[in-house]
């Protein structure tokens, strides 16, 4: 399906800036550059396993617009989830998005994901995602209680409040 795209009409191949114009145009790449100046700061990175014939990871990255919308910002296939597939989308990413001040990941409970994202963007905010957060502490602890104080710890907006469910979590 490649091959007829890689000539011109009269016959010439066509260059490696003919493509790259002709992409932009096909598949509106420019909305990514558009949408960097009016996307919210924070990008969530996750992955799917796979589990058609081929198998492998598709690793995707989101944000929000202004209207709140969910954005596609970027999308990849590796193997699997490891380092070296993390690092490779993240690195992408990073050459389509540049540099961007104050930039924020959000993404699931993966050690791989967060040393990943140090490395490539080594000055930004990275967090966990609330929902993987309460999904692991009930995992781990087996008591729903447990985990629904600590959802409402992390989803405090004050200080005060934070420590009140804290304090409550340690006197279980």
């Amino acid at each position: 399906m490649v091959a007829p795209i890689l000539q011109q009409q009269d016959g010439r191949l066509m260059r490696p800036k003919d493509i790259i114009a002709d992409m932009k145009t096909m598949y509106d790449i420019q909305s990514l550059y558009r949408f960097r100046r009016c996307m919210r700061l924070v990008i969530v990175v996750d992955c799917t396993h796979l589990k058609g014939r081929l198998g492998g990871t598709m690793f995707v990255a989101t944000a929000k617009d202004g209207n709140e919308q969910v954005y596609p910002i970027a999308f990849g296939y590796g193997d699997s989830e490891n380092n070296l597939s993390w690092e490779w989308f993240l690195d992408f990413l990073k050459g389509a998005l540049g540099h961007i001040d104050d930039l924020v990941f959000i993404f699931d409970w993966y050690a791989s994901i967060e040393a990943r994202i140090s490395k490539v963007f080594p000055n930004t905010t990275h967090t966990i995602c609330c929902w993987h957060f309460y999904e692991n502490v009930k995992k781990r602890f087996h008591r729903k209680d447990v985990a629904v104080i600590m959802d409402k710890a992390a989803r405090s907006y004050t200080e005060l409040k934070y420590n009140r469910h804290m304090e409550e979590l340690h006197n279980l």
